[in-house]
């Protein structure tokens, strides 16, 4: 008589747990967060959301577009120097950092025409557009709608195509229903462990990235990667790019350790005229912050010497 009862108890239990996912699935997946002046920088209004941007020096312009579920002080290493002879504005992405998180609405297209509406609001015409990761997606699909307004390009570790392979932490984040589950249990281990494969390893993690993680919400997080993976499924970056007439000149920044983009696969990109490779032995997917003082370099000699560098570089 015992095994009826227990059959339905189990029922009872699995279908509470069914229920109380699915609650907790769709209370996530509309979580927003408001605009908030974060790491130095001032809210705009630019079009329908409040950013967070910090406008540093004078100068000719140079923008700074952070990755996913990074923000703006992941340039601090390097905006500070080039704000020394450039106006340097850095930039929060939809949903991360201090610009507010809506819930839905992450479209690549979408992140390039906030970049547009802020540089409009600061009367910027023209500028240097340097994308990491993720951010290369936006910088791309931003010279793809203003290639007037673009003086020369920068992609540091942007994948060209959509072949990301995931560590088992920011794997299971992704799943949908389990990564809303776990996004209540984003202990500083748990964030540090999935954040480690944006560095080369053994490269001690900023800990005040960890933050940059929990400001965006689960569906910010969520949507922004299924976005960037869907722009490159749409078109390669290097076919973009290679679409473009007249081309800025462009640079690309690999570092010889990143999972995420093998500096073999930097190769397409010499089909486009003028691009320039340059690959960093012994750092991983964020030059900026694990070589900051290389990653300067090269940038400042792009900027200054686009025609006289080499096509292929390699730095150790």
């Amino acid at each position: 008589m015992t095994r009826p009862h227990a059959w339905i108890w189990s029922s009872f239990v699995v279908a509470v747990t069914v229920v109380a996912l699915g609650i907790n699935t769709v209370i996530v997946d509309h979580s927003t967060r408001a605009a908030a002046p974060r790491d130095g920088g001032s809210l705009i209004e630019a079009g329908p959301l409040r950013a967070n941007v910090r406008v540093q020096g004078a100068g000719p312009t140079i923008v700074l577009l952070h990755g996913l579920s990074a923000a703006l002080d992941w340039w601090d290493s390097v905006a500070g120097p080039l704000a020394a002879d450039h106006r340097v504005v850095s930039i929060d992405l939809i949903g991360h950092g201090g610009t507010a998180a809506p819930a839905s609405n992450y479209a690549i297209k979408r992140q390039a025409d906030l970049v547009a509406a802020i540089l409009d609001k600061l009367d910027i015409g023209r500028a240097a557009i340097i994308g990491h990761s993720m951010g290369g997606d936006v910088a791309t699909a931003f010279v793809e709608a203003h290639p007037e307004r673009v003086d020369s390009l920068v992609l540091i570790d942007c994948p060209p195509a959509a072949t990301e392979r995931y560590n088992v932490a920011t794997s299971l984040y992704l799943i949908p229903v389990v990564g809303e589950l776990f996004s209540h249990f984003r202990a500083d281990q748990a964030v540090s462990w999935g954040l480690s494969q944006a560095f080369a390893p053994g490269f001690k993690m900023p800990e005040h990235f960890i933050d940059d993680v929990r400001q965006v919400p689960y569906a910010a997080f969520r949507s922004a990667h299924d976005e960037s993976v869907a722009f490159r499924r749409a078109g390669t970056i290097n076919s973009r790019l290679g679409a473009i007439r007249p081309a800025p000149p462009l640079l690309v920044i690999v570092g010889s350790l990143d999972p995420f983009v093998p500096p073999s696969s930097t190769k397409v990109f010499e089909k486009i005229p003028g691009a320039h490779i340059v690959t960093l032995a012994g750092v991983g997917h964020s030059p900026m912050v694990e070589a900051p003082a290389k990653t300067l370099t090269i940038i400042r000699s792009f900027l200054s010497t686009i025609h006289e560098m080499p096509s292929t570089n390699a730095l150790h």
